[in-house]
């Protein structure tokens, strides 16, 4: 078994990612909401006057979107088509802010359905 870690900055996508993975077999999980370390900072920096943060706000509304993170537990078949799913809906994680896949083997598990 494998732990698949997706971290996606554009949430949209992650409907699509889902739909496909479900039709493929691959099922359960946790979506979590996160912010990116440099999209924090950007909200929470104070070195800016107030106006150019408000500014920096207005002309990049998507800096306040929520990236989202999907963890689950597969097996390595199960990973490997997940990963082909998700290059094929975002266009590759190769490309610069799409996201990042990982996996980490997993040594015990409990829990799962059948």
């Amino acid at each position: 078994m494998q732990l698949l870690i997706l971290i996606l900055h554009n949430s949209r996508d992650m409907d699509k990612i889902l739909a496909e993975m479900l039709a493929c077999g691959i099922r359960g999980g946790s979506l979590l909401d996160c912010e990116g370390v440099l999209q924090a900072m950007g909200h929470t920096s104070v070195e800016p006057p107030p106006i150019f943060g408000s500014l920096r706000q207005y002309l990049n509304p998507e800096r306040g979107a929520l990236n989202k993170i999907l963890i689950s537990a597969v097996t390595e078949e199960q990973a490997r088509l997940a990963l082909e799913i998700v290059n094929k809906v975002t266009g590759g994680l190769d490309k610069a802010n799409t996201g990042i896949f990982m996996t980490l083997p997993i040594l015990n598990i409990e829990g799962l359905a059948k």
